[in-house]
C-alpha cells in the first residue's frame, strides 16, 4: 500500500466558502514548501540554514540578471543627469556631453581597457571622422574578441553578443555612434550569430578577427581606392578645387592626382571652428613629399598643389568665382538623398549651387543609412558649448619682451586698474572675455551642433565604389548593400 495525498477539495479547505484558483495555487505552493522544509529537516538542515541558502540563491539570481543588456540600459537611463541644461528648447531632446559622461561609471567594471582608451579619444576629438572612428572601433573589437573567454554553461554565439553590447554602451558615453559604426556593429553581430555551435572557441575567435580584417579591407580600403580613381576624372590640370574640413578619402584623392597622375591644380581649403579639421588636411598635404626635377624631396604643395586656406566666415564671392569644382566629405547619406555632414557643409553647397559650381560628394556605401531626415534638429550631436568660447590666442600674442617705457606704462595702468576694480569696474576683462560668465545669464544659450543636412538639389553627384550616381539613387545602393 502506498500513501497517496487525497485531491484538494475547495469546499473542504474553506468550509462552505469556495476558494478561487489563485487562492488554491497559493495554498498548494505553501504545502509544497512545507513538505520540502520537512524533508530538509530530516536530512539535518536547520531552518536558519535553509533561509541562508535561499538568500544566497536570490543574490546570485539578481547579480546574473543585473548584467543583461536591458538592465544595463535601465541603469544608464537612471544615472543620466536631469539638470537644467543651457540648451535651446528646440534642441532640448538631444543628449549633452555631461549626460553621456554620467552614464559611463555604471558599466565601467565590465568594459575592456582598450574600449575605455578609445572612448577617451572619441570624447576629446583625438579621433575624428566617420571612417576613422569606424576603423579604430573594429580594431579594438578585435582585441576584445581575442581576450574574451566564454563563461561556463554559455555559448559564444549568445554570450559574446551581449558582452559586445556592454562595450558599445560605454562607447556611446564618449560620442554618439556614427552611421557607419552602427552598420558595422549590426554586421558583426550577424556574423557572430552565424558561428556554428560545434566550432571551438579559439577557432571562432580567429574566424571573427579574420572577418573583421576582410570587412575593413573591402568596405574601407578598397572602397576608398575605387572612389579616388572615379573622382580623379573630375580633377583637371589648372583647375581650382574647393573642399571643406577634412575627409580621408578626399585627402587620398588630392595625393593621387598629384603623385600618380602628376596634375597641377589649386586647392581652396575652407575651415571652421572649433575643430579646425581643415588644418589637418593642410598639414598632411604639406608633409607629403615628392621628387623634384633636381632629384630632391619637396612637399607636393610646392610642386603640384597650390593651397589657399580660408575660414568659413571669410569665404567671399571673389574666391568662389574662380572655383571650378567642389568636393565634399560625408558623415552619412540618407535614403531621401540628403547629405548629413559636418556643420557648414550645407552653406557651402548652397553658395556653390547659386553660382552653378558642380558639387560632388565622396561617400562609401558603409555610410549609407535607410533613415529619412528632413532637418538637422531631430537627430544631431551636441558638443560642448565651451569649445566655441575658449579661444587659445597664444599664437597671436604680442612679443613678451618689454621696453623700459612700456614697463612704466603697464605699471601705471595696473595701479589705475586696481582702483577701478575696487569701484567694481573691470571693463578690460569684460572686453577680453565677454562670454566668460555666459552660464549665469539665463537668457543666453550657446549651441555647438556637429552636423547639418544638405538637400539633394544642391548635390550634382555622389561618388561611391559603385560609381558616380545622383543622390536619388541612394535607396538603390542600400538595396544592393543589404543583399550582399
Amino acid at each position: 500500500m502506498t500513501d497517496t495525498a487525497a485531491p484538494v477539495n475547495p469546499t473542504d479547505l474553506g468550509g462552505d466558502k469556495k476558494l478561487s484558483n489563485k487562492e488554491l495555487k497559493e495554498l498548494k505552493k505553501k504545502e509544497k514548501a512545507a513538505k520540502r522544509a520537512a524533508q530538509k529537516e530530516k536530512n539535518g538542515i536547520s531552518v536558519e540554514q535553509q533561509r541562508q541558502l535561499a538568500d544566497e540563491k536570490k543574490k546570485l539570481s539578481q547579480s546574473a540578471t543585473s548584467n543583461t543588456a536591458s538592465n544595463l540600459k535601465k541603469q544608464l537611463n537612471q544615472t543620466l543627469i536631469r539638470t537644467d541644461k543651457k540648451v535651446p528648447h528646440l534642441f532640448g531632446h538631444l543628449e549633452t556631453r555631461e549626460q553621456r559622461n554620467a552614464s559611463s561609471p555604471a558599466i565601467s567594471h565590465i568594459v575592456h581597457p582598450a574600449i575605455i582608451a578609445l572612448t577617451l579619444k572619441y570624447s576629446s576629438y583625438i579621433i575624428v571622422g566617420s571612417s576613422s572612428r569606424l576603423v579604430h572601433m573594429l580594431r579594438v573589437f578585435k582585441q576584445v574578441i581575442s581576450d574574451y573567454k566564454t563563461p561556463e554553461h554559455a555559448t559564444l554565439t549568445r554570450h559574446l553578443t551581449g558582452h559586445l553590447s556592454h562595450q558599445i554602451e560605454f562607447l556611446k558615453s564618449g560620442r554618439p555612434l556614427s552611421v557607419s559604426m552602427g552598420n558595422a556593429i549590426r554586421w558583426l553581430k550577424q556574423e557572430i550569430s552565424h558561428v556554428s555551435i560545434d566550432t571551438s572557441e579559439t577557432q571562432a575567435k580567429q574566424l571573427l578577427c579574420q572577418k573583421i580584417d576582410d570587412f575593413l579591407r573591402e568596405k574601407v580600403e578598397l572602397s576608398d581606392q575605387l572612389i579616388v580613381e572615379s573622382a580623379a576624372k573630375h580633377v583637371t590640370n589648372g583647375a581650382t578645387i574647393l573642399t571643406y574640413g577634412h575627409s580621408q578619402v578626399l585627402e587620398d584623392l588630392f595625393k593621387f592626382c598629384a603623385l600618380e597622375q602628376g596634375k597641377k591644380f589649386n586647392l581652396v581649403i575652407v575651415d571652421s571652428r572649433p575643430l579646425f579639421e581643415g588644418k589637418t588636411l593642410l598639414r598632411d598635404l604639406s608633409q607629403t613629399k615628392c621628387i623634384d626635377e633636381s632629384g630632391e624631396e619637396v612637399p607636393i604643395t610646392q610642386k603640384y598643389i597650390t593651397v589657399q586656406y580660408v575660414l568659413l566666415n571669410a569665404l567671399s564671392s571673389t574666391l568662389l568665382d574662380d572655383v571650378d569644382c567642389v568636393f565634399l566629405g560625408a558623415h552619412a547619406m540618407l535614403s531621401n538623398g540628403r547629405l548629413f555632414s559636418r556643420v557648414g557643409t550645407a552653406m557651402i553647397a548652397m553658395m556653390c549651387h547659386t553660382r552653378n559650381i558642380p558639387v560632388l560628394t565622396c561617400c562609401e556605401s558603409i555610410k549609407f543609412s535607410d533613415k529619412v531626415q528632413l532637418d538637422s534638429v531631430t537627430n544631431n550631436e551636441l558638443a560642448d558649448p565651451d569649445d566655441l568660447i575658449n579661444n587659445d590666442n597664444s599664437a597671436r600674442k604680442p612679443p613678451q619682451k618689454k621696453t623700459f617705457a612700456l614697463e612704466q606704462f603697464l605699471k601705471q595702468s595696473s595701479t589705475e586698474k586696481a582702483k577701478d576694480k575696487k569701484e567694481g569696474i573691470d571693463e578690460k576683462q569684460n572686453q577680453d572675455e565677454p562670454l566668460r560668465d555666459w552660464k549665469s545669464l539665463p537668457a543666453l544659450n550657446i549651441l555647438n551642433i556637429m552636423y547639418d543636412l544638405t538637400p539633394p538639389e544642391y548635390i550634382n553627384k555622389v561618388i561611391t565604389e559603385l560609381g558616380a550616381l545622383p543622390p536619388s539613387s541612394v535607396p538603390v545602393i542600400l538595396r544592393e548593400y543589404k543583399s550582399t
